[in-house]
Protein backbone atom coordinates (compact mmCIF):
# COMPACT_ATOMS: atom_id res chain seq x y z
CA UNK A 1 0.00 0.00 0.00
CA UNK A 2 1.49 3.61 -1.23
CA UNK A 3 1.77 6.30 2.13
CA UNK A 4 0.73 9.27 1.81
CA UNK A 5 4.50 10.77 2.07
CA UNK A 6 4.94 8.46 -0.73
CA UNK A 7 2.34 9.68 -3.19
CA UNK A 8 2.58 13.20 -2.25
CA UNK A 9 6.15 12.51 -3.53
CA UNK A 10 5.06 11.05 -6.90
CA UNK A 11 2.31 13.93 -7.62
CA UNK A 12 4.98 16.20 -7.35
CA UNK A 13 7.64 15.02 -9.56
CA UNK A 14 4.71 13.72 -11.88
CA UNK A 15 3.19 17.70 -12.14
CA UNK A 16 6.28 18.29 -14.30
CA UNK A 17 5.88 15.18 -16.40
CA UNK A 18 3.84 15.14 -19.71
CA UNK A 19 3.53 12.20 -21.97
CA UNK A 20 6.64 11.90 -23.56
CA UNK A 21 5.90 8.84 -26.02
CA UNK A 22 2.66 10.99 -27.12
CA UNK A 23 4.63 14.12 -26.61
CA UNK A 24 7.62 13.34 -28.84
CA UNK A 25 4.94 12.32 -32.07
CA UNK A 26 3.78 15.62 -31.91
CA UNK A 27 6.96 17.46 -32.20
CA UNK A 28 8.08 15.41 -35.08
CA UNK A 29 4.31 15.55 -36.72
CA UNK A 30 4.62 19.09 -36.57
CA UNK A 31 8.33 18.83 -38.19
CA UNK A 32 7.55 16.32 -41.24
CA UNK A 33 4.07 17.47 -41.57
CA UNK A 34 3.67 21.18 -40.67
CA UNK A 35 1.19 22.78 -37.79
CA UNK A 36 -1.29 22.93 -40.30
CA UNK A 37 -1.48 19.14 -40.32
CA UNK A 38 -1.99 18.83 -36.85
CA UNK A 39 -4.70 21.44 -36.74
CA UNK A 40 -6.65 19.81 -39.27
CA UNK A 41 -6.36 16.70 -37.61
CA UNK A 42 -7.93 17.72 -34.23
CA UNK A 43 -11.53 17.18 -35.57
CA UNK A 44 -10.78 13.47 -36.29
CA UNK A 45 -8.97 12.77 -32.76
CA UNK A 46 -12.30 14.06 -31.54
CA UNK A 47 -14.39 11.87 -33.93
CA UNK A 48 -14.70 8.12 -31.82
CA UNK A 49 -17.15 7.00 -34.81
CA UNK A 50 -14.19 7.31 -36.77
CA UNK A 51 -11.28 4.63 -35.78
CA UNK A 52 -9.78 4.22 -39.22
CA UNK A 53 -6.27 5.76 -39.12
CA UNK A 54 -5.68 4.30 -42.83
CA UNK A 55 -5.63 7.40 -43.80
CA UNK A 56 -3.81 9.30 -41.68
CA UNK A 57 0.07 9.87 -41.81
CA UNK A 58 2.14 7.07 -41.08
CA UNK A 59 3.54 8.36 -38.27
CA UNK A 60 0.43 8.43 -36.28
CA UNK A 61 -0.42 4.79 -37.85
CA UNK A 62 3.03 3.46 -36.09
CA UNK A 63 2.14 4.90 -32.78
CA UNK A 64 -1.24 3.35 -32.53
CA UNK A 65 0.37 0.17 -33.54
CA UNK A 66 3.30 0.53 -30.90
CA UNK A 67 0.94 1.37 -28.22
CA UNK A 68 -2.16 -1.20 -29.10
CA UNK A 69 -1.28 -3.58 -26.02
CA UNK A 70 -2.78 -3.83 -22.34
CA UNK A 71 -1.25 -3.58 -19.19
CA UNK A 72 -0.33 -6.89 -16.97
CA UNK A 73 -2.81 -6.11 -14.58
CA UNK A 74 -5.48 -5.92 -16.97
CA UNK A 75 -8.75 -8.09 -16.10
CA UNK A 76 -11.34 -9.30 -19.18
CA UNK A 77 -13.98 -9.95 -16.49
CA UNK A 78 -13.25 -6.75 -15.03
CA UNK A 79 -14.40 -4.95 -17.89
CA UNK A 80 -16.87 -7.02 -18.64
CA UNK A 81 -19.07 -6.06 -15.42
CA UNK A 82 -17.63 -2.82 -15.50
CA UNK A 83 -19.38 -2.27 -19.18
CA UNK A 84 -22.54 -4.19 -17.49
CA UNK A 85 -22.68 -1.93 -14.85
CA UNK A 86 -22.23 1.31 -17.30
CA UNK A 87 -24.73 0.06 -19.56
CA UNK A 88 -27.67 -0.38 -16.53
CA UNK A 89 -27.15 3.17 -15.37
CA UNK A 90 -25.82 5.18 -18.41
CA UNK A 91 -28.37 7.88 -17.67
CA UNK A 92 -27.22 8.54 -14.14
CA UNK A 93 -23.30 8.36 -14.79
CA UNK A 94 -23.71 11.14 -17.66
CA UNK A 95 -25.82 13.11 -15.11
CA UNK A 96 -23.58 12.91 -12.44
CA UNK A 97 -20.14 13.22 -14.71
CA UNK A 98 -21.81 16.13 -16.22
CA UNK A 99 -22.93 18.28 -12.97
CA UNK A 100 -20.75 16.77 -10.78
CA UNK A 101 -17.25 14.96 -12.05
CA UNK A 102 -16.30 17.82 -14.80
CA UNK A 103 -16.86 20.67 -12.59
CA UNK A 104 -14.80 18.62 -9.73
CA UNK A 105 -11.97 18.67 -12.60
CA UNK A 106 -12.59 22.81 -12.93
CA UNK A 107 -11.46 22.89 -8.79
CA UNK A 108 -7.75 21.79 -10.04
CA UNK A 109 -6.62 25.61 -10.45
CA UNK A 110 -3.66 25.51 -12.56
CA UNK A 111 -5.01 22.32 -14.60
CA UNK A 112 -7.73 24.61 -15.30
CA UNK A 113 -5.65 27.25 -16.95
CA UNK A 114 -5.12 24.51 -19.88
CA UNK A 115 -8.80 24.42 -20.89
CA UNK A 116 -9.01 28.05 -20.57
CA UNK A 117 -6.24 28.89 -22.43
CA UNK A 118 -7.33 26.48 -24.98
CA UNK A 119 -10.58 27.74 -25.38
CA UNK A 120 -11.89 24.84 -26.48
CA UNK A 121 -14.27 24.38 -23.65
CA UNK A 122 -14.62 27.53 -22.96
CA UNK A 123 -16.00 28.99 -26.54
CA UNK A 124 -17.85 25.81 -27.50
CA UNK A 125 -18.74 23.96 -24.49
CA UNK A 126 -21.34 22.39 -25.82
CA UNK A 127 -19.87 20.45 -28.15
CA UNK A 128 -16.62 19.85 -26.33
CA UNK A 129 -19.79 17.82 -23.67
CA UNK A 130 -21.08 15.82 -26.34
CA UNK A 131 -17.35 14.55 -27.10
CA UNK A 132 -16.78 13.69 -23.62
CA UNK A 133 -20.10 11.89 -23.51
CA UNK A 134 -18.89 9.99 -27.18
CA UNK A 135 -15.61 9.17 -25.36
CA UNK A 136 -17.60 7.46 -22.22
CA UNK A 137 -19.73 5.52 -24.54
CA UNK A 138 -17.21 4.19 -26.62
CA UNK A 139 -14.90 2.99 -23.91
CA UNK A 140 -17.47 1.57 -21.94
CA UNK A 141 -18.70 -0.36 -24.68
CA UNK A 142 -17.43 -3.97 -24.45
CA UNK A 143 -17.66 -4.47 -27.98
CA UNK A 144 -14.88 -1.76 -28.45
CA UNK A 145 -12.60 -4.01 -26.15
CA UNK A 146 -13.66 -7.16 -27.44
CA UNK A 147 -12.49 -5.93 -31.04
CA UNK A 148 -9.50 -3.95 -29.86
CA UNK A 149 -11.09 -0.93 -31.23
CA UNK A 150 -10.19 0.57 -27.64
CA UNK A 151 -6.72 1.13 -28.63
CA UNK A 152 -7.79 3.51 -31.50
CA UNK A 153 -10.00 5.38 -29.06
CA UNK A 154 -7.99 5.97 -26.31
CA UNK A 155 -4.58 6.94 -28.87
CA UNK A 156 -7.02 9.77 -30.52
CA UNK A 157 -7.80 11.38 -26.73
CA UNK A 158 -3.58 10.75 -25.89
CA UNK A 159 -2.97 12.14 -28.84
CA UNK A 160 -5.28 15.40 -28.71
CA UNK A 161 -3.98 15.86 -25.33
CA UNK A 162 -0.54 15.92 -26.61
CA UNK A 163 -1.54 18.70 -29.33
CA UNK A 164 -2.74 20.60 -27.09
CA UNK A 165 -0.08 20.64 -24.75
CA UNK A 166 2.34 21.12 -28.19
CA UNK A 167 0.07 24.25 -28.66
CA UNK A 168 -0.01 25.48 -25.20
CA UNK A 169 3.89 25.25 -24.28
CA UNK A 170 4.42 27.58 -28.22
CA UNK A 171 1.30 30.16 -26.67
CA UNK A 172 3.42 32.10 -25.09
CA UNK A 173 0.96 32.39 -22.04
CA UNK A 174 1.91 29.68 -20.33
CA UNK A 175 3.95 29.37 -16.53
CA UNK A 176 6.08 26.37 -15.70
CA UNK A 177 5.32 27.27 -12.35
CA UNK A 178 2.07 25.52 -12.87
CA UNK A 179 3.55 22.48 -14.00
CA UNK A 180 3.35 20.95 -17.33
CA UNK A 181 0.36 21.22 -19.08
CA UNK A 182 -1.72 18.40 -18.94
CA UNK A 183 0.74 16.88 -16.82
CA UNK A 184 0.29 13.21 -14.91
CA UNK A 185 -0.92 14.79 -12.07
CA UNK A 186 -3.78 16.44 -13.74
CA UNK A 187 -4.50 13.17 -16.19
CA UNK A 188 -4.50 11.26 -12.91
CA UNK A 189 -7.04 13.60 -11.45
CA UNK A 190 -9.21 13.67 -14.35
CA UNK A 191 -9.29 10.16 -14.81
CA UNK A 192 -9.82 9.73 -10.64
CA UNK A 193 -12.81 12.19 -11.18
CA UNK A 194 -14.24 10.00 -14.33
CA UNK A 195 -14.27 6.69 -11.74
CA UNK A 196 -13.77 7.49 -8.40
CA UNK A 197 -16.29 10.45 -8.22
CA UNK A 198 -18.95 9.63 -10.66
CA UNK A 199 -19.48 6.46 -8.10
CA UNK A 200 -19.51 8.63 -5.15
CA UNK A 201 -21.54 10.92 -7.24
CA UNK A 202 -23.89 8.14 -7.60
CA UNK A 203 -23.56 7.02 -3.66
CA UNK A 204 -24.89 10.87 -3.03
CA UNK A 205 -28.51 10.35 -5.21
CA UNK A 206 -28.49 7.30 -3.11
CA UNK A 207 -27.87 4.43 -5.12
CA UNK A 208 -26.78 1.69 -3.35
CA UNK A 209 -23.04 0.21 -5.21
CA UNK A 210 -21.98 -3.68 -5.36
CA UNK A 211 -18.31 -3.40 -4.01
CA UNK A 212 -18.03 -6.19 -7.21
CA UNK A 213 -19.26 -3.40 -9.63
CA UNK A 214 -17.16 -0.49 -8.15
CA UNK A 215 -13.96 -2.91 -7.74
CA UNK A 216 -14.52 -3.59 -11.66
CA UNK A 217 -15.37 0.12 -12.81
CA UNK A 218 -12.46 2.03 -10.90
CA UNK A 219 -9.94 -1.66 -12.76
CA UNK A 220 -11.33 -0.44 -16.09
CA UNK A 221 -10.35 3.48 -15.61
CA UNK A 222 -7.09 2.39 -14.35
CA UNK A 223 -6.93 0.47 -17.57
CA UNK A 224 -8.32 3.27 -19.93
CA UNK A 225 -5.94 5.73 -17.71
CA UNK A 226 -2.73 3.47 -18.78
CA UNK A 227 -4.11 3.97 -22.54
CA UNK A 228 -3.91 7.15 -21.99
CA UNK A 229 -0.37 7.60 -20.92
CA UNK A 230 -0.74 7.80 -17.55
CA UNK A 231 2.55 6.08 -15.68
CA UNK A 232 1.66 2.60 -14.09
CA UNK A 233 3.66 3.90 -10.70
CA UNK A 234 0.30 6.62 -10.15
CA UNK A 235 -2.23 4.30 -10.95
CA UNK A 236 -3.74 3.23 -7.81
CA UNK A 237 -4.29 -0.58 -6.91
CA UNK A 238 -7.11 -0.13 -5.08
CA UNK A 239 -10.23 2.04 -3.83
CA UNK A 240 -8.33 3.09 -0.94
CA UNK A 241 -5.11 4.20 -2.65
CA UNK A 242 -7.74 6.16 -5.30
CA UNK A 243 -8.99 7.83 -2.39
CA UNK A 244 -5.62 8.79 -0.77
CA UNK A 245 -4.50 10.15 -4.44
CA UNK A 246 -7.92 12.26 -4.53
CA UNK A 247 -7.39 13.54 -1.76
CA UNK A 248 -4.13 14.37 -1.75
CA UNK A 249 -4.70 16.15 -5.19
CA UNK A 250 -7.42 18.29 -3.89
CA UNK A 251 -4.94 19.43 -0.93
CA UNK A 252 -2.50 20.31 -3.76
CA UNK A 253 -4.28 22.08 -6.42
CA UNK A 254 -8.13 23.07 -5.60
CA UNK A 255 -8.47 26.25 -4.97
CA UNK A 256 -10.60 29.31 -6.38
CA UNK A 257 -9.35 31.08 -9.95
CA UNK A 258 -10.79 32.79 -12.25
CA UNK A 259 -10.23 30.20 -14.98
CA UNK A 260 -11.90 27.51 -13.06
CA UNK A 261 -14.90 29.59 -12.21
CA UNK A 262 -15.23 30.94 -16.35
CA UNK A 263 -14.89 27.16 -17.18
CA UNK A 264 -18.09 26.31 -14.70
CA UNK A 265 -19.85 29.17 -15.79
CA UNK A 266 -19.97 28.31 -19.38
CA UNK A 267 -20.65 24.54 -18.26
CA UNK A 268 -23.66 25.59 -16.60
CA UNK A 269 -24.60 28.07 -19.51
CA UNK A 270 -24.39 24.79 -21.78
CA UNK A 271 -26.92 22.87 -19.07
CA UNK A 272 -29.51 25.97 -19.17
CA UNK A 273 -29.33 26.07 -23.52
CA UNK A 274 -29.89 22.32 -23.29
CA UNK A 275 -32.63 21.91 -21.06
CA UNK A 276 -36.40 22.17 -22.07
CA UNK A 277 -37.26 24.94 -19.09
CA UNK A 278 -35.44 26.96 -16.60
CA UNK A 279 -37.20 24.58 -13.94
CA UNK A 280 -35.38 22.29 -15.33
CA UNK A 281 -32.13 24.16 -15.32
CA UNK A 282 -32.87 25.45 -12.32
CA UNK A 283 -33.08 21.83 -11.00
CA UNK A 284 -29.91 20.45 -12.36
CA UNK A 285 -28.01 23.75 -11.24
CA UNK A 286 -29.27 22.65 -7.64
CA UNK A 287 -27.93 19.13 -8.31
CA UNK A 288 -24.82 20.43 -9.41
CA UNK A 289 -24.02 22.45 -5.72
CA UNK A 290 -26.10 19.12 -4.10
CA UNK A 291 -23.09 17.19 -5.63
CA UNK A 292 -20.01 19.15 -5.08
CA UNK A 293 -20.88 20.53 -1.45
CA UNK A 294 -21.40 23.95 -0.62
CA UNK A 295 -17.66 24.69 -0.34
CA UNK A 296 -16.65 23.59 -3.73
CA UNK A 297 -20.10 25.07 -5.65
CA UNK A 298 -18.82 28.24 -3.76
CA UNK A 299 -15.27 28.40 -5.32
CA UNK A 300 -16.61 27.22 -8.63
CA UNK A 301 -19.08 30.36 -7.99
CA UNK A 302 -22.26 27.79 -8.93
CA UNK A 303 -24.82 30.25 -7.99
CA UNK A 304 -28.34 29.01 -5.27
CA UNK A 305 -31.21 28.48 -7.07
CA UNK A 306 -34.99 28.63 -5.83
CA UNK A 307 -35.63 24.87 -6.08
CA UNK A 308 -36.07 23.92 -2.61
CA UNK A 309 -33.77 20.57 -0.87
CA UNK A 310 -37.12 18.79 -0.16
CA UNK A 311 -38.06 18.92 -4.05
CA UNK A 312 -34.36 17.93 -4.95
CA UNK A 313 -34.50 14.88 -2.54
CA UNK A 314 -37.80 13.70 -4.07
CA UNK A 315 -36.84 14.21 -7.52
CA UNK A 316 -33.64 12.33 -6.19
CA UNK A 317 -35.73 9.08 -4.45
CA UNK A 318 -38.13 9.00 -7.64
CA UNK A 319 -34.53 8.91 -10.27
CA UNK A 320 -33.43 5.58 -8.26
CA UNK A 321 -36.71 4.09 -8.04
CA UNK A 322 -37.49 4.10 -11.83
CA UNK A 323 -33.73 3.18 -12.35
CA UNK A 324 -34.24 0.39 -10.39
CA UNK A 325 -37.07 -0.49 -12.06
CA UNK A 326 -36.07 -0.77 -15.39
Amino acid sequence: MKTQAFIENQLAYYRGEGDKPADTLIEQWVREEGILSLRQSMSFLADFKCLDFSGQPQLLQRFLYDHSSLPRFFNSKEILRATDFYQKNQQVIGLVLGLYALPYCYLGADGARVLYFSERIRNDTQKRLVETGNFLKAVMQHDNWASHKIFAICTKVRLMHAAIRYFTLHSQQWDMGWGYPINQEDMLGTNLAFSLVVLRGMRKLGYTLDDTYERAYLHTWNVIGFLLGIEPDILPENRQEALKFERMIAARQFRPSFESQALTDALMRAVRNISPNSFTADLLQAQSRFLLGEKYAEILGIKETKIPDTLLKVYNTTAVLMNDLL
